[in-house]
């Protein structure tokens, strides 16, 4: 078991923030609970509890349990809380810089979505075996290395590079693939019977170069569009989520999020990419307040976090009533009012973490909500990555200890 240094605790429990938690105009501070990481104990009651590494990615599952996948020294490890208990199992299979995006399948498992190449889809167990769901291993792999078509069996199928995966609500599992022939694009597809079928993107293959380049955006087409009349560019991350009701939710180039309804038709959700500023989009002024219509809003869906602690991938998820949340960095000068600064009671010790995580971030970054009538909010700022549950938003941020160590911490506030 590693010593780790102990903070003080001079009082039992304080009040995160200054000011009794108000902003100069008098208006609160958002309310939060820690929730784990925020601590010096090896495991135990998660709230007291450390959480080390590069935070990766954090996933809630339907049986209410929350994990943070982390990196340490390239290796992945998964920390599970479970009725405030924390729990940890390291995953050596898996390079964690690798993993675009990670989510909750059938059962209660992890799968993550690796890019690098010898990608797919894995299946975390909860001892920390992992198996090879959709994807090759190239390293052993002695078929046909051109890319899958529609209609391929999914079983040994060659797809490599992924960049997102979601499950819907009746376990039918969803991935971005990358292609990089005639030039850079990906294909959401799904597995429908055992074979592959793409529900996002325009599969660019065989195109001449004239021909790609005027198919080649994902943003500006009409509601309504045939989804796989899309084409979605470029080989960054592209996160995925599913609501209750069967649409995806893509996110191409972090710059938009784009909606498959269940009959194939697309449609923009969030992304004014046109530049300039709509007046219809308020800023935020506190948490949850509608600020206007989410198509004509920008975004940069992206995780953050310190230069040391490391960058997390971007967030988006769907809860059970059909609210998008996502992760997005804000412009450099462009910050949030102290209205999203975090208040709470919380132990010295808690405090001290909370506040030295706040001190180092660089840049604002918010936590959006769409509904589904296209309205939009900022929920929380301040954060890295996001997950929910019917009642709660839970926030995590990266930083460093003393030492220079990454690490990680939770807190939740309450939907509204």
């Amino acid at each position: 078991m590693r010593t780790r240094g102990m903070v003080a605790v001079v009082a039992a429990t304080g009040m995160l923030a200054a000011a009794g938690g108000c902003d100069p105009g008098g208006l609160p501070a958002q309310e939060v609970e820690v929730v784990a990481g925020a601590g010096e104990n090896d495991g135990g009651g998660a709230a007291d509890a450390f959480i080390d590494g590069r935070l990766v990615d954090m996933v809630m599952g339907g049986d209410g349990v929350l994990r943070v996948l982390t990196e340490e020294k390239t290796a992945l490890t998964v920390w599970t809380v479970k009725d405030t208990r924390l729990t940890r199992v390291a995953v050596p299979s898996i390079k964690a810089d690798h993993i675009s995006q990670a989510t909750v399948g059938p059962g209660g498992d992890v799968y993550v979505a690796l890019w690098n190449g010898n990608g797919g889809v894995w299946q975390i167990k909860p001892d920390g075996s992992t198996a090879l769901k959709i994807g090759i291993d190239r390293d052993t792999y002695r078929g046909d290395r051109k890319a899958a078509p529609d209609g391929a069996a999914v079983a040994g199928a060659y797809v490599r590079y992924l960049h997102g995966v979601a499950f819907s609500a009746d376990g039918r599992v969803y991935f971005a693939e990358e292609r990089i022939e005639p030039a850079t694009h990906q294909l959401v597809r799904t597995v429908e019977n055992g074979k592959l079928k793409t529900v996002l993107g325009r599969d660019l293959a065989g195109l001449t170069e004239r021909q790609w380049r005027s198919a080649r955006t994902s943003t500006g087409f009409p509601d309504g569009t045939p989804a796989r009349q899309v084409a979605v560019e470029n080989g960054l991350n592209d996160p995925l989520g599913v609501a209750p009701d069967g649409t995806l939710y893509a996110a191409p180039g972090r710059r938009s999020v784009v909606a498959v309804k269940p009959d194939g038709t697309a449609r923009e959700v969030i992304g004014n990419t046109g530049g300039g500023i709509d007046e219809d989009v308020e800023e935020p002024d506190e948490p949850f307040a509608d600020r206007g219509p989410a198509r004509r809003a920008r975004v940069n869906l992206s995780g953050t976090g310190t230069i040391r602690a490391g960058l997390s991938n971007a967030s988006l998820v769907v809860d059970t009533a059909g609210d998008l949340y996502l992760t997005s960095s804000r412009t450099e000068r462009d910050y949030l009012p102290e209205t999203f600064e975090w208040t709470g009671d919380v132990s010295d010790t808690q405090r001290e973490l909370l506040e030295r995580s706040k001190e180092q971030r660089r840049g604002d970054t918010e936590v959006l909500r769409v509904k589904p009538d296209g309205s939009l909010s900022t929920v929380a700022g301040h954060a890295d990555a996001v997950a929910v549950d019917p009642s709660w938003v839970y926030l995590a941020r990266a930083f460093t200890d003393v030492d220079g160590n990454p690490r990680v911490l939770v807190v939740r506030t309450q939907k509204r």
